[in-house]
């Protein structure tokens, strides 16, 4: 059985939390942009057929010329995003072909994770003796947690059984349509795909993630992506 497997990768985000008036996702790491390092993992996965990028409206040409610069192949198409992550999710799902098996989310602004998370994560979804809609990967959370109000720390939060979620996450097609036309019809919106699952009552699995899979979200964490790049972190992460 051929499966159609399509990657998903929500790129519309302003970056306001960065403080940058380029949205972090184009920003460059190591002279390349954050976003292009994050397409070519799927770019040079075998398992991925297709790529739909979900770009703000406003930067869709600057999206496309970056493709047509860095020669990426699998992008079928480039969207306009929407008000949140889920309606800019759902705006590529929308353009994905109708038989699309396995959609694969990914944040645009996590180049970090190693290309054999794709294939771990599709036969995890394939291949579990009980049905499972969807796959994620996550870390324990190792740090201490407290409940803080006002700057108070009111009570400790018990960490066993707490996971940092991360992306890609893998979601059967028709599942992820089902979940997604449902939350947007009741305006209700989800931070990620296995929050999305879950509320509707489908199962979702969770397996290893890394914690080198990091999420450039402040001016810190792209210093430190930089050393990491030095560090060839790509070796690592493939010998992982």
């Amino acid at each position: 059985m051929v499966l159609m497997i399509v990657a998903i990768v929500p790129s519309a985000g302003k970056g306001e939390r960065f403080g940058s008036e380029l949205p972090k996702q184009f920003l460059e790491l190591k002279n390349v942009p954050i976003l292009i390092r994050t397409l070519l993992k799927f770019e040079n996965s075998s398992l991925v057929d297709r790529i739909i990028v979900v770009a703000p409206l406003s930067w869709l040409e600057h999206t496309e010329n970056l493709l047509r610069k860095y020669g990426l192949k699998k992008v079928e198409k480039v969207v306009a995003g929407g008000k949140t992550r889920q309606e800019s999710v759902w705006r590529g799902v929308q353009q994905a072909p109708e038989k699309t098996k396995i959609f694969l989310v990914h944040d645009a602004v996590r180049p970090f994770f190693p290309e054999t998370l794709i294939e771990k994560l599709i036969t995890t979804l394939l291949v579990q003796k009980e049905e499972i809609h969807g796959v994620i990967p996550g870390v324990p959370v190792r740090d201490t947690l407290n409940l803080v109000e006002k700057g108070l720390v009111k009570k400790n939060v018990p960490r066993e059984g707490i996971y940092h979620v991360q992306t890609p996450q893998a979601i059967k097609g028709k599942i992820l349509k089902l979940c997604l036309e449902k939350a947007q019809k009741a305006n209700a919106v989800f931070s990620d795909e296995s929050s999305l699952l879950l509320y509707h009552g489908f199962k979702v699995k969770m397996i290893e993630g890394s914690y080198l899979n990091l999420k450039i979200t402040y001016k810190q964490d792209l210093l430190l992506a930089e050393k990491l790049i030095e560090c060839k972190i790509e070796n690592l992460l493939e010998s992982l």
